[in-house]
């Protein structure tokens, strides 16, 4: 067992993120912690079941490696003064709750793109939310890499917020992974990079305004890896909202081939579910998936933004490679299916092609949506579906526009 509060008795400076309101998931009822050193002390006690309430403060560097019996629950006392972590390590631990922290990170000049202060390594039953991973910018984008997550199981990460990284969340060799509820933005490459899960939920979450570094970034918003020349398993993505908004065009779900031999079996990902996401872009790539073994693609809407660049290159669309087995792609509002030659085991099926280059052609996208919101404007998009569309006829597309216009 490790556990080791680093600097735990000297003065920590402010968090940087002080001013940030947490969404701590229970009420502040439980053991009180005033600092450091009683956090550390109520952590090398506790059995299983404690609920450590953390007064407002920085409580500097975690390293744990303690497997509880029950949940331990780490919380701050104050949603509007959270408390706050400047680096946490899991390694080997088990059943541990963050719920309403900060952790936040400060750039050092010098440091690696991929310098990251908080993983989670070898643990079980850990989940974080409420939270904030609050990065820090380097030449004005963003810097680090947020939460890694690696070798471990039944970790989720719900209504949490990700902002000013490099990479907002990577990981790879994980079992039963949940990400729930979050919030990515003012991220300079990838949001999300995962690879070797078996049993991945990537649900309801809102990804939008990404920055990359001029001339030097390549942007995924949602990525799922052949790492470790292995594939990934039963995945879902599901009700996302994926939204360029007034930042940089980026990919937005790719499962990319990886330079991998994709007759191997066992680099074929299996059971892989996109359902009911909306997706805002100016890149081809809106849904690209390679060499998937049991593949359905439904009720997602694929809606161009315009950038400066022209052509094809800027319209997304879904990209489905042709060894892909028993697929099912339907109901979808999409400008193209490409992958699709009559191959037996594939269903396309009720999808609403949609454009917005010829205004007198089916699918013309004035004839399809009502603008509530558009990036240019507003720094995020709202496209409702207008009664009597080809996509309201086909019953296309994600049931998530049913709630436009939002006030945020």
């Amino acid at each position: 067992m490790l556990l080791l509060l680093s600097s735990a008795l000297a003065a920590q400076p402010a968090c940087e993120a002080q001013k940030f309101t947490t969404q701590p998931s229970g009420p502040a009822k439980g053991q009180a912690v005033r600092d450091a050193a009683g956090l550390g002390a109520a952590l090398e006690t506790a059995k299983g079941g404690e609920i450590l309430i953390l007064a407002p403060g920085n409580y500097g560097g975690l390293s744990l490696g303690k497997t509880y019996n029950a949940a331990v629950t780490i919380r701050s006392a104050n949603p509007a003064a959270p408390a706050c972590f400047s680096d946490v390590r899991l390694k080997g631990a088990g059943n541990v709750t963050f719920d309403g922290v900060v952790f936040d990170y400060s750039y050092s000049s010098g440091e690696k793109d991929f310098a990251n202060r908080f993983s989670i390594l070898q643990s079980r039953n850990i989940t974080i939310s409420g939270s904030l991973f609050d990065g820090d910018h380097n030449r004005t984008v963003g810097h680090g890499r947020g939460l890694r997550i690696r070798d471990s199981a039944s970790i989720t990460v719900t209504g949490s917020v990700f902002r000013k990284w490099w990479k907002a969340l990577t990981g790879g060799k994980n079992t039963n992974l949940t990400i729930r509820g979050n919030e990515f933005y003012d991220i300079r490459s990838d949001g999300m990079t995962l690879g070797v899960t078996d049993g991945l939920m990537i649900a309801a979450n809102r990804l939008h305004n990404f920055r990359g570094a001029p001339g030097r970034d390549h942007r995924d918003m949602l990525q799922i890896t052949r790492s470790s020349n292995q594939r990934s398993t039963n995945i879902v993505i599901r009700d996302n909202v994926f939204d360029m908004g007034a930042g940089d065009y980026s990919q937005t779900i790719w499962m990319g081939g990886d330079g991998k031999n994709l007759g191997d079996p066992m680099l074929r990902h299996q059971n892989v579910l996109i359902e009911n996401n909306v997706i805002y872009n100016a890149h081809t790539h809106g849904i690209s998936v390679h060499a998937i073994d049991g593949l359905s693609i439904r009720r997602n809407s694929l809606i161009r933004v315009h950038r400066a660049e022209k052509g094809n290159v800027t319209i997304p669309r879904i990209n489905v490679s042709r060894g892909s087995t028993s697929v099912v792609i339907e109901q979808n509002a999409t400008s193209g299916i490409i992958g699709y030659h009559n191959q037996r085991d594939w269903v396309i099926l009720n999808n609403a092609i949609i454009q917005d280059t010829s205004p007198g052609a089916r699918g013309f996208y004035d004839r399809q949506f009502i603008y509530y919101a558009t990036g240019a404007t507003h720094g995020y998009h709202e496209y409702g579906v207008r009664p009597g569309s080809l996509i309201a006829r086909l019953n296309a597309g994600s049931t998530l526009v049913e709630k436009y216009p939002t006030r945020r």
